[in-house]
């Protein structure tokens, strides 16, 4: 007499297999892409942090210390602390003068600041975007003048 015995068959094995790989497949893909778009977030965070910090200063400073703020110990620091993190920060004074102006008028000048924080490090490849360049401006007025 032969007896029944209980168990799974292969085919059984393989196809609950199936079932539990499509599963898990998804939710692992959605980890690894939630895990890219926080450490996305979290390095363009502080890089905007780095180029505010950095305007902050400038705006601080005034029109006639902030055409020369590469060469501030604030900034300077600035740098530093940022270059630790894995950041540059570089500096881009422009005197633009108004125009139209009167002919008998002396020139004057609008300082534009441009601030461009950038990773040291990474460097993009293909489409990928998670290296953050940002570039911040502000415009400062020389307080000697009126502007109307």
């Amino acid at each position: 007499m032969m007896t029944k015995k209980s168990g799974f068959t292969m085919v059984e094995i393989l196809l609950v297999l199936v079932l539990v790989s499509c599963g898990l497949l998804p939710v692992y893909t959605m980890m690894r892409s939630g895990q890219k778009r926080i450490a996305r977030a979290d390095s363009r965070t502080i890089a905007t942090l780095f180029g505010a910090s950095a305007l902050e200063l400038a705006r601080t400073l005034g029109y006639d210390r902030a055409q020369k703020l590469a060469k501030d110990e604030d900034f300077k620091e600035l740098q530093r602390i940022a270059d630790k993190n894995g950041y540059q920060i570089t500096f881009d004074p422009v005197l633009q003068e108004i125009t139209p102006k009167p002919e008998d008028a002396e020139s004057t000048y609008l300082l534009r600041i441009r601030i461009t924080v950038s990773a040291k490090n990474d460097k993009p490849q293909g489409n990928n975007k998670d290296v953050p360049v940002l570039t911040f401006v502000t415009i400062l007025t020389d307080p000697r003048y009126n502007f109307y």
